[in-house]
């Protein structure tokens, strides 16, 4: 069975169809790294079964399809199918009967993969078991990847061994092992379960034949229970009957009595209204006046807190203006400092003479004049010199007489002597230039420093100023929060203290009234006020006047839809029965509720309106007093809560404004330090630049001189130097006149020369000083221009700020100007206020009066109608226990018949006849209630001892003696099924072990010869270790390449290895060839005499076998090699596609990569 095609759509980079066709002979794939060549081996190991992402570069299964590029978008379905050769019907049988199998593997995103055979779904197990029988598989060795050859090196013996399976074809053994194993130990598993189950089943039926025991004393006694209850429910119904009876008596009492209460009552209520008609005007008055009042004080401090508002405005603005005007002070000082640093800058360069470039350059060129002349004199003296001694020195050459000659030349060398002496000595006694040098240096670097210093000195001041106007800045900023927090605190005290003034007033000396501690949530203050009125005024004190006892008093319902107003109240619990009886409603439903109202009930909304049970109602319109100081009482309670946190937030905003002062005086400071060091560091920079200038002059004078010196020196000593040879060389004789001649002309000229070079020297440094007069003069000026340019800047900047402070200052005085005439002004507010405050309290006094005199002459009414009213409340309080009573009775008798018909399921008068049946006659007659409770009691105390009982346990008991009967019959098949499976997996290790030692003995002959034949000599073999059992053992290779010693795999070299590894798998193709071998860049390692072995072998293996190669290489070597060649390109990013190759282009392919 030979695998014909691959197809790929979809998986990897293949992102297009692709179709390779795998022939016989070597198939070669090449093409640059990176292109997806190995994508084939893995979409042809995936198709075979391969399970794991990871062995696949992949992170996840997903990761198999194509995941898009810059062009081409994901994919989300990944397949690949393999065409495989079944003409000789070695395929398994199920799949046996078509010449051609098309094994397809497809993918889909998120859903998993499926497997088909011939376009039939098959398991993927089946799939791996077709490709285990024909030696071949996703983990076959004849698989090999990049880099398995090192794995097989480094592998483990253990590990080396699935070659051998390999080449036993015992994998598909080895899987129906494993599954025969998995079935022997769920077998296993299921029979220990089976007898664990059924040893549970025992254990259920005895504890369900107790259970059926003790069911059946359950009925027993349940019986004698049933006819207890029945007699005892016909007493309980009896009784019942009796006390309704006597509650309709009661109730028909108690309504007589409400009547006439009633009527006591209706007549003192009129005449408590009758009394107090013009008392609630006289309330509404003084609440009026009295909110006036309040009002006007609230108004009064407020104008107060204003004035003292302003007043500080104004305070603040002056010290502004103060401050600018120091400011301003400070700044024209600093304006006049730089004027005057500026004319000073101005005289300085107007110090400087006057230079006339044009004569400057005429000097400079005279001196170069000059210059040039001197040096041609001195040519022509040294010229004229050094003929007058060539010919000296020719006659002294011809001379006999030395003596005079010699006596000349010596009389000229103590003068040459005499001469180098002097300079010498000049030269000893000029200035050390080194000296000057390191002092110039130093003044170069003290100038430096003292104009580093003036920069940093300016920089600082430029900072100190940018410093000082941020702290300005944040000064201003932080003082609006201050002033807004102020004005709060200020507004919330003023606010606080005017309420308590109202709040103490209202309440006077007497007993606190209940108003002062009630506390109502947001928004119903109205509520309460017009549900309590003027009752809020009473004390809970019991020696006022008026005061709140409390009631313990039933209270009949609210109507539906009204809520109980204690739910929004937090009030004394002697208002608790008159705000149970107070609802809040809608406007809209406040009306159509009142209708149902009882006695004493009222209704409330949120906007102040009041409906009674009586029938009277109030609207928001009338006043009320008590909602007034509610609502001043809610006020001083938020005020109060306010004002914390507004002072916090005033003290952290004086805190910040006391830093930001802080930081503005302190950058203020900081800049009058700047700036007294700028003037300082200016004297010492202009010090510094005169000495270095005149350090530079001394220099470069004393180093002309000495120079000049040095020269002379240096010629003297030349001179000397000839004279020494020329006395050398004289000898006596000759024309003593010619020789003296030329020796008073060889002195002249000499001396010609020397006054020529003294001239030369002065010419020379006649135009040094000229050039570094004319530099010094320019370097002078350009800093005394830039002290100009700096000192112009900084006036600039000076008047700029001044201009800035004057605008400031002239608005800061605007502003205190403004704010000066507020307080004047709301002082006359202040007055009118104050005189109006003092005219509503005298109006509120005068109120007050009116309504404690009316207040006195209707509280005698109002007691006699309370003391009525009482009366009647209690009178239906007496009527309302009746009809509960009643309605108690009328219960109990309905619960009794209830009993009757929910327990019993029958009528009251039936259940005698039930009881009847479970005691007898005699006994029913003599058995009192006490008695038939205590057996009751007696028995339910057995029943409940019994604890659960299952009435249905002897059906179940029935049902698991059948199961447990069936289960000992699974147990003898489950037990032959186990010895079955065990005598099977020992088949199969006797026919795997049988057949893998077989394989081995193959294997290891062709590894043997292989070896040889790869390595031209050499010895090799493959042994089992680590175990007897060929099943267990591991795999070694030892190899002897020749002139080496034998040793294991890990001992060779890395070439050597390779080759062994490769002589190993082609020994398994050989033992049992495989249908195909996928080598991926196996040549990689080796380097060409190595190359040449493999494809030597490769051909070999093509002759011998029958498999067909597929091989993956860079080599030009083994490219060469192939029958035919595949190109695998990514002209276009991340795809792939697969090109045929022709051959002879195969190596310029690869030397293009």
């Amino acid at each position: 069975m030979h695998i014909t095609e691959l197809r790929i759509a979809g998986f990897k980079s293949f992102v297009d169809p692709q179709e390779v066709p795998v022939l016989p002979g070597l198939t070669g794939i090449v093409g640059p790294n990176g292109c997806g060549k190995s994508n084939l081996l893995e979409a042809l190991r995936w198709a075979m079964g391969a399970s794991s992402a990871k062995a696949m570069r992949g992170g996840e299964m997903d990761d198999l399809i194509f995941s898009g590029s810059q062009q081409r978008p994901a994919r989300e379905l990944a397949e690949v199918t393999l065409v495989l050769d079944n003409s000789k019907r070695t395929a398994p049988p199920e799949f046996n009967a078509s010449d051609v199998l098309e094994i397809q593997r497809r993918l889909k995103r998120g859903a998993g993969s499926t497997y088909k055979l011939n376009g039939r779904t098959v398991r993927g197990k089946d799939i791996q078991l077709i490709f285990a029988d024909a030696s071949t598989g996703a983990n076959s060795p004849s698989l090999v990847r990049q880099g398995q050859i090192s794995e097989l090196i480094g592998s483990k013996p253990q590990n080396r061994r699935r070659i051998l399976e390999e080449a036993a074809g015992i994998s598909g053994l080895n899987t129906r092992r494993h599954e025969a194993e998995l079935k022997l130990r769920a077998a296993e598993t299921n029979l220990e379960r089976l007898s664990e189950v059924s040893a549970e089943v025992e254990r259920q039926l005895e504890s369900l034949k107790r259970q059926a025991r003790k069911a059946r004393k359950y009925k027993e006694l349940s019986e004698r229970i049933s006819a207890l209850e029945a007699f005892l429910a016909h007493l309980k119904w009896e009784a019942a009957r009796e006390a309704k009876a006597q509650a309709e008596a009661e109730l028909a009492r108690c309504r007589e009595a409400v009547e006439q209460s009633s009527r006591a009552a209706a007549v003192a209520e009129t005449r408590r209204i009758e009394a107090g008609e013009g008392l609630q005007p006289l309330r509404d008055a003084e609440a009026v006046v009295s909110g006036k009042l309040g009002q006007a004080r609230i108004d009064l401090a407020r104008l107060e807190t204003e004035r003292k508002n302003a007043a500080d405005l104004l305070a603040r603005h002056e010290s502004e203006a103060r401050r600018l005007m120091d400011d301003i002070e400070r700044e024209q000082a600093q304006k006049d400092e730089a004027a005057q640093a500026l004319e000073e800058a101005k005289d300085n360069l107007a110090a400087l003479p006057t230079e006339d470039p044009k004569a400057n350059e005429e000097l400079e060129a005279k001196a170069k004049v000059d210059l040039e002349a001197a040096r041609e004199q001195l040519n022509d003296a040294q010229a004229a010199a050094d003929d007058v001694a060539a010919k000296l020195a020719s006659m002294k050459a011809e001379r006999q007489a030395a003596e005079a000659s010699a006596e000349a030349q010596r009389r000229r060398k103590a003068s040459l002597e005499a001469d180098a002496n002097r300079l010498k000595q000049q030269l000893a006694d000029m200035p050390d230039t080194a000296a000057l040098q390191a002092k110039l240096a130093e003044a170069e670097k003290a100038e430096e420093t003292a104009e580093m210093a003036l920069h940093d000195a300016e920089r600082a001041v430029d900072a100190a100023e940018a410093t000082l106007a941020e702290a300005r800045e944040a000064e201003a900023e932080a003082q609006g929060p201050k002033d807004e927090a102020d004005q709060v605190v200020r507004t919330l005290e003023s606010e606080i203290a005017a309420l308590e003034r109202l709040l103490k007033q209202a309440s006077g000396p007497k007993a606190p009234p209940v108003i002062d501690r009630v506390r109502t949530r947001d928004g119903y203050e109205k509520a309460v006020a017009a549900a309590l009125g003027d009752d809020l005024q009473a004390s809970t004190q019991r020696d006022s006047s008026l005061y709140w006892a409390g009631s313990e008093i039933k209270t009949d319902a609210l109507p539906a839809g009204a809520e109980p107003l204690h739910n929004f109240v937090e009030a004394p619990g002697e208002l608790a029965a008159r705000l149970s009886q107070c609802g809040v409603v809608s406007v809209e439903d406040g009306a159509r509720l009142a209708t149902g109202l009882k006695p004493g009930q009222r209704l409330v909304t949120t906007e102040g309106h009041l409906w009674r049970w009586d029938g009277f109602t109030r609207t928001p319109d009338a006043p009320v007093s008590a909602a007034e100081r509610l609502a001043q009482q809610a006020r001083l309670e938020a005020a109060q809560a306010e004002i914390g946190p507004a002072r916090e937030t005033l003290d952290e905003a004086a805190e910040a404004l006391s830093a930001a002062k802080a930081q503005r005086a302190e950058a203020e400071d900081d800049l009058k330090e700047a700036r007294k060091l700028v003037s300082p560091k200016a004297s010492e920079l202009n010090r510094a630049r005169s000495a270095t200038a005149e350090t530079r002059q001394a220099f470069e004078r004393a180093d002309v001189k000495r120079e000049s010196a040095s020269e002379a020196l240096a010629r003297v000593e030349s001179d000397l130097r000839g004279v020494e040879e020329s006395l050398a060389l004289v000898s006596i004789g000759g024309d003593d006149t010619e020789l003296e001649r030329l020796e008073t002309i060889a002195i002249g000229a000499r001396e010609a020369l020397t006054r020529a070079r003294e001239h030369e020297t002065e010419c020379r440094g006649r135009l040094a000083d000229i050039t570094r007069n004319r530099e010094q003069a320019i370097a002078r000026r350009e800093g005394f221009q830039k002290d100009v340019e700096r000192w112009t800047g900084r006036l600039a900047n000076s008047e700029q700020r001044l201009q800035d402070l004057l605008k400031r200052r002239s608005e800061a005085a605007a502003d205190a100007e403004r704010a000066r005439s507020k307080p004047e002004e709301m002082q006359g507010q202040i007055d009118t206020l104050a005189e109006r405050v003092a005219q509503f309290e005298e109006e509120r006094k005068r109120a007050a009066d009116r309504l404690a005199e009316k207040e006195s002459t209707t509280r005698e009414s109002e007691q006699h109608a309370r003391e009525t009213a009482n009366a009647a409340m209690e009178a239906r309080e007496s009527l309302a226990g009746a009809k509960v009573r009643l309605e108690n009775a009328e219960s109990r008798l309905e619960d009794a018949v209830e009993t009757a018909r929910t327990q019993f399921q029958r009528m009251p008068e039936g259940l005698m006849t039930l009881a009847r049946a479970g005691i007898d006659e005699e006994e029913l007659e003599t058995l009192e209630v006490s008695e038939a409770d205590r057996q009751l009691d007696f028995l339910r105390r057995d029943r409940d001892q019994l604890g659960g009982v299952n009435m249905e346990a002897e059906a179940e008991a029935e049902e698991l003696a059948e199961r447990l009967g069936t289960q000992a019959s699974e147990k003898e098949d489950l037990i032959a099924a186990i010895a079955k499976l065990r005598d099977g997996v020992a088949a199969l290790n006797d026919e795997g072990r049988a057949r893998l030692l077989e394989a081995f003995e193959r294997v290891n002959e062709h590894f043997k010869a292989l070896f040889t034949t790869l390595f031209r000599g050499g010895e090799a073999e493959l042994r089992l270790v680590d175990s007897d059992d060929p099943l267990d053992s591991g795999l070694e290779i030892m190899a002897q390449p020749p002139g080496k010693r034998l040793g294991t795999l890990s001992l060779m070299s890395g070439g050597e290895q390779a080759l062994t590894a490769t002589a190993l798998i082609f020994a398994v193709f050989l033992s049992r060839p495989s249908p195909i071998c996928v080598l991926d860049e196996v040549d990689a390692p080796l380097d060409d005499a190595n190359v040449d072995r493999y494809c030597r072998l490769l051909d070999e293996m093509r002759r011998r076998t029958d498999t067909r190669f597929i091989v993956i290489t860079h080599n030009p070597v083994t490219m060469s090699r192939m029958d035919r060649l595949f190109g695998v390109t990514m002209r276009e990013k991340g795809v792939s596609k697969l090109v045929s190759v022709d051959l002879d282009a195969a190596e310029e392919l690869v030397a293009a990569e």
